[in-house]
Order: C-alpha cells, then sequence, then structure tokens
C-alpha cells in the first residue's frame, strides 16, 4: 500500500514537473513569487478565520445592526445589536475569513514574497 502511494506521489510530482515549463511566460514567471504565495496562503488563510470571526465581523455586523435598529448610540439598540451580531458575525466570519484571508495571500505573496505584509492580514476597509 505505501509503495501505491509513494509511485502516486512521485509520478504527480513528474509531471507537474514536466508541465511548468510551459507556463513559464504566463502566471508561473517567477518561482519565488510562486513560493511566496504558496507560503502565504498556508498562513493568511487561518489568520484571516480568526480575525474576521473573532474580531472584525461580529464588530462590525452589531454596529451596523445597531443602525439599522434606528439609534446606533441608543442602550437597546446597541443591546439588540450585540445580541444578535457576535454570533452571525462569528458564523459568517469563517467564510469571509478564508475568502478575505487568501485573496490577500494571493496579491501580497505575489507582489512582494516573503515580506511582513504578505504574511499580515489587514483589516477589511469595507
Amino acid at each position: 500500500m505505501k509503495n501505491k502511494v509513494l509511485t502516486t506521489i512521485a509520478a504527480a510530482a513528474v509531471a507537474v514537473g514536466f508541465a511548468l515549463p510551459s507556463y513559464a511566460e504566463g502566471m508561473m514567471d517567477s518561482g519565488k513569487s510562486f513560493v511566496g504565495t504558496s507560503t502565504a496562503l498556508v498562513i493568511d488563510i487561518p489568520e484571516g478565520v480568526a480575525l474576521n470571526s473573532l474580531w472584525y465581523q461580529p464588530k462590525k455586523i452589531s454596529k451596523r445592526l445597531a443602525v439599522a435598529f434606528g439609534d446606533e448610540n441608543g442602550l437597546g439598540q446597541r443591546l439588540a445589536g450585540f445580541a444578535i451580531g457576535i454570533p452571525t458575525g462569528i458564523v459568517w466570519g469563517v467564510p469571509a475569513g478564508a475568502i478575505y484571508g487568501g485573496r490577500h495571500a494571493w496579491d501580497a505573496g505575489w507582489e512582494k514574497p516573503f515580506s511582513t505584509e504578505s504574511y499580515i492580514v489587514p483589516e477589511s476597509e469595507d
């Protein structure tokens, strides 16, 4: 069983190795950028999920709900926004964080591979 898995992995690596030169002028023009993007994806997606589900989305949704309920500074509206916004933000933050972290990793990892900017997910601007 071990030999079949190892043989399959080796065959896949050889096939990918033969196909990579055909992309030399396109997407894979820089090996450093490709590896930088790959490592940034591994770090930024879990980081984006954690930040968005535990901080950014609950905070943003609670504030938007308080505004939608009529008065963003009113105690009742803020409590209702908090009670509904925190659980909703946690649930919504997981896919939103994965998408946002992946997009940031792809952009920053390709343009500035292995830089500090490519490994730190900033707060979304919307």
